[in-house]
């Protein structure tokens, strides 16, 4: 049977591209609650980052949106859905700053949408609780990605992405700086999807869903002031590749090890590359170690230390290094 392009949902007609989970933990489709997901995934929450929490909506009772004790988590409609419920952070975003947080998601995604985004103090939550609508991007207020890939603003798709799924990482990425927004899959950057955000005076990370007992978690958020460091740790990103094998100098490494989202590709450093190769290029932290015992290429090169009087300190050997004979 042929089944027309055209009525495939948009996410599975992104370029053949499939909203995947993170890590392999989601193949089991068991059931559970609402109530007993917290616990059943810990992958790709190494860092113990988060600047901000989601804050309790004052206008919607937890009929409509539940926040976890510790404000990570967030639960919407969970009992059953008559509208869109949206939630929103405590902490606005300010301009001159980098932002990235990340976010999980810990159930099935169905329903009218499910999005991931920011907005600014003007999105009014409650208006849609009986509207089953993309709250996110249905104006000038508010960006939005949609679990089935559509970027949202002002009321046009912008740009298609894979999308997310059970088990998927979603990372927003905020540079208040030059005023860009780009989204990650996965912590596969999407390509920057919006600009001109410093437009506006405030903007807030936002969720929302009209999908019973939907529920997402925050594991990362942090920020960082726009400087040189910022600038140069996004130049050093290009070379944590497993082709040259570069690595960043060893105490630089040691400050972004909690901030490994400065290093993430970002739009221009996009590389097309094949599924198995997507699937091997995760970071690991021990390849990353300047402090393994491998042997150096001072070793190698230079059996004595002791250069014209000086001494060369050892250096791991992904370092290019120059002789002069």
């Amino acid at each position: 049977m042929i089944i027309p392009l055209e009525t495939l949902p948009l996410r599975m007609r992104t370029n053949g591209r499939f909203a995947k989970p993170y890590c392999q933990c989601w193949n089991r489709h068991a059931p559970l609650s609402w109530t007993q997901i917290e616990s059943r995934c810990s992958c790709g929450e190494e860092s113990d980052a988060q600047e901000w929490n989601w804050e309790q909506p004052v206008s919607t009772g937890p009929g409509w949106v539940v926040v976890s004790e510790n404000k990570k988590q967030v639960t919407f409609h969970p009992y059953y859905s008559s509208g869109t419920a949206a939630v929103r952070g405590d902490t606005a975003l300010l301009h001159d700053h980098h932002y990235y947080w990340e976010i999980k998601m810990l159930t099935e995604t169905y329903g009218t949408d499910i999005m991931i985004g920011l907005g600014t103090n003007k999105v009014n939550i409650s208006d849609s609780q009986f509207q089953f609508i993309s709250l996110l991007g249905q104006d000038k207020e508010s960006y939005g990605l949609s679990y089935t890939g559509a970027v949202r603003h002002n009321s046009t798709v912008a740009k298609d992405s894979p999308g997310f799924c059970r088990g998927s990482i979603i990372g927003v990425r905020v540079d208040m700086w030059r005023g860009t927004l780009e989204f990650y899959i996965n912590r596969q950057a999407q390509g920057i999807s919006f600009y001109n955000l410093r437009r506006h005076q405030t903007l807030f990370p936002m969720l929302c869903s009209t999908a019973a007992q939907s529920s997402m978690r925050l594991i990362y958020a942090a920020s960082w002031r726009a400087s040189l460091l910022v600038d140069a740790a996004k130049i050093l990103s290009a070379s944590l590749n497993k082709q040259n094998r570069l690595k960043i100098p060893p105490g630089l490494w040691y400050k972004l090890k909690s901030q490994f989202w400065l290093t993430l590709p970002t739009d221009g450093d996009i590389v097309l590359e094949s599924d198995d190769q997507k699937d091997n290029e995760d970071m690991e932290v021990d390849d990353l170690d300047p402090t393994g015992t491998s042997t150096s290429m001072i070793d190698i090169e230079i059996p004595d230390h002791c250069i014209n009087g000086y001494y060369v300190d050892n250096v791991d050997p992904a370092y290019r290094i120059v002789l002069w004979h």
